[in-house]
């Protein structure tokens, strides 16, 4: 021990240089927390879900229910903690056959909704009629795939897988 002891004695400058390397080690991750804890209040983010609407009624005298599906509907919430601005929302198809990147689905005959001024915990959505989407899908091959999205103001693009063309048309002619 006394060794130790004497050898840290004569070697001041080494106990001097790793205690200046430590101080300038929490130096530098002081500022990078203080750097991320600053801009954290100026998160963008979109989260994008999806769902089928459906129509119920019920005849009264017979007890009989009936449901219709009368499309889907794309949302687009805001969990970031600023407000995001959407230049386009709702749903891109991927077909491989067609060698081209995603195509976006724009509506023709109804006004788009879906774009605007988001602000945090606040939902966007877009609406898509069954018999629209069902004649459109019909162009694609059944493996094509189908993506909900959305893009800002900013450029940034959002994705969220919803499946293929044929599961889609499935599940909409139920």
């Amino acid at each position: 021990m006394e060794l130790i002891i004497n050898w840290c004695n004569d070697n001041n400058g080494f106990i001097t240089a790793i205690l200046s390397a430590i101080g300038l080690l929490l130096s530098v991750i002081a500022i990078v927390v203080s750097i991320r804890t600053a801009r954290l209040p100026y998160k963008k983010k979109l989260k994008l879900t999806s769902s089928v609407d459906v129509a119920i009624s019920k005849n009264t005298i017979t007890g009989e229910v009936i449901s219709n599906i009368m499309g889907i509907s794309v949302n687009a919430a805001n969990i970031g903690s600023r407000n995001a601005s959407i230049t386009y929302l709702g749903i891109c198809v991927k077909d491989k056959k067609s060698n081209r990147d995603k195509q976006k689905m724009t509506k023709i005959r109804d006004e788009i909704t879906g774009t605007g001024m988001i602000a945090p915990a606040e939902i966007k959505t877009e609406l898509y009629k069954k018999d629209d989407l069902l004649y459109s899908l019909s162009l694609f091959s059944g493996n094509a795939k189908i993506y909900l999205y959305a893009k800002d103001t900013e450029g940034t693009e959002y994705f969220e897988s919803a499946g293929n063309v044929k599961n889609m048309i499935a599940n909409l002619e139920k």
